[in-house]
């Protein structure tokens, strides 16, 4: 008789098998499957018939996602949601729809590269699309709809993490650099009602986030500048911020970056890098670990530990004052930091 197959190594197996659990959750998000239960359990063939799908696969894919406590399966054949699968759902607190379907529509690919990435140094979703995450965004509408949803939700948890973290009274003008549609520029100004902001991101973005501090009622404390970060940063501020940009770039990159913003800082102005700061031992904070293999898969970047950001930092003209922790399970900090 052969020994029965040891935990372990059935447990590495349920690892490999990672590749379908994205795809399963795709599937139900891309189709709607949450928004079909939350009305109520229902058979596979009745999510398949109010989804326009084939029954039979619906079932199994069904059956497939009770594995993982998304969809929970009754004895009389119904199925619906489990403690996870609300969170399929548009619209819902905490929802993970958009992080799910970028994922499923064209992250995971990349990281089939992954082998040729860590043999020849390059980065694996460049080698899998022929061309940089950004601009192959650009070029597709659709993953750039699905990456775009994937950040809000995260970046409204981490922007009000950063404001309950860090206390930003003593700021009267703040210049957020790649401020994206402008998400903790808009949680700052709700907490400092005297500060005013200058947002910098490309011109689409831009546009953006004038649109959504207008829908804000902020748009009357906001400057915009449309530019390039590499080339130029705009003067005057109190505190110039970096918010979920070091990490997307090499250290080389990051270092272009900084001394951009080190040349507009005013004297008495302040740095302000909002990071993930990597543990000393992995399974200390392992939403950081996670975040660092993504930046590692989509650009050849990284996030860093304390040592390294004083490093990287000291390199471009700056001295950590302190790094303020969040409660954010990405391990994400604010970094404060002065002009040497």
């Amino acid at each position: 008789m052969r020994p029965p197959l040891a935990a372990e190594s059935w447990r590495l197996v349920q690892l490999a098998d990672g590749y379908l659990t994205t795809q399963l959750l795709f599937v139900a998000v891309k189709l709607g499957v949450a928004d079909v239960l939350a009305g109520g359990p229902a058979t596979g063939p009745e999510v398949a018939a109010a989804v326009s799908a084939e029954p039979d696969i619906i079932t199994r894919i069904l059956r497939g996602l009770c594995l993982d406590d998304v969809i929970v399966e009754h004895a009389d054949g119904r199925f619906s949601l489990g403690p996870l699968g609300e969170y399929l759902r548009d619209g819902v607190p905490g929802s993970q729809r958009g992080p799910i379907l970028t994922r499923g529509e064209f992250v995971s690919s990349a990281a089939h590269a992954l082998l040729d990435a860590a043999t020849t140094g390059g980065c694996a979703f460049e080698l899998t699309y022929g061309q940089p995450f950004f601009a192959h965004l650009e070029g597709n509408p659709a993953h750039r709809q699905a990456f775009e949803a994937s950040m809000a939700g995260r970046a409204a948890h981490e922007a009000e993490a950063v404001v309950a973290a860090y206390d930003l009274s003593g700021i009267g003008h703040l210049v957020d650099v790649g401020a994206g549609p402008g998400v903790v520029a808009r949680a700052a100004l709700r907490a400092v009602p005297a500060m005013s902001a200058t947002l910098i991101d490309r011109p689409a973005m831009v546009d953006r986030a004038r649109r959504e501090m207008d829908a804000a009622g902020l748009l009357d404390r906001c400057t915009f500048v449309a530019a390039d970060f590499f080339e130029s940063v705009p003067g005057g501020g109190d505190a110039y911020l970096l918010s979920r940009i070091l990490h997307d770039w090499t250290d080389e990159d990051a270092t272009r970056i900084l001394r951009t913003c080190r040349t507009a800082m005013p004297p008495g102005a302040r740095l302000l890098v909002v990071d993930a700061v990597l543990p000393d031992r992995a399974r200390d904070m392992p939403g950081a670990i996670r975040m660092d293999l993504a930046m590692l898969l989509l650009f050849n970047a990284r996030e860093r530990t304390t040592s390294e950001f004083t490093a990287l930092l000291s390199g471009a003209g700056f001295r950590i004052r302190r790094v303020v922790p969040t409660d954010s399970p990405t391990g994400l900090a604010v970094i404060e930091a002065d002009p040497a």
